[in-house]
């Protein structure tokens, strides 16, 4: 009986070393930022990509369009797309951004999640 005694808590103590070790483990993992996912909600990265075809002196924004869009972006508008404001994960780079010839479309593509984003164009005159 004392044999199995010893056997029980032998293991017992091996298996109570074992969790605190990973769970030590698990928290320095924590601290140092290797177990976290990016923060998408309270520390967002905002990027202006600039459509380097178009310039006004008073751009005009849409509506902001915001949900889990992805790393690609792909915008249409009437008129010629001066800039666009993209609201991401912290730490994304801008990997490209292309406009059409007429820069009434155009592609972006981020290294993170996009938010949400806002298109700013350039209001055409009437005569």
């Amino acid at each position: 009986m004392r044999n199995k005694l010893k056997a029980v808590t032998r293991f017992e103590r091996r298996a109570f070393l074992l969790g605190v070790v990973l769970l030590v483990g698990l928290a320095t993992l924590g601290l140092t930022g290797l177990a976290s996912a990016d923060q998408i909600g309270p520390n967002p990265t905002v990027q202006l990509v600039d459509n380097p075809n178009v310039s006004c002196e008073s751009p005009v924004p849409s509506a902001t369009d915001a949900g889990q869009l992805g790393d690609t972006l792909t915008v249409s508008t009437e008129n010629p797309i001066d800039f666009v404001l993209v609201k991401s994960a912290p730490n994304a780079e801008v990997v490209s951004a292309q406009f059409d010839t007429t820069s009434t479309s155009g592609q972006i593509t981020l290294t993170k999640n996009i938010t949400s984003y806002v298109v700013w164009t350039c209001p055409t005159t009437t005569s």
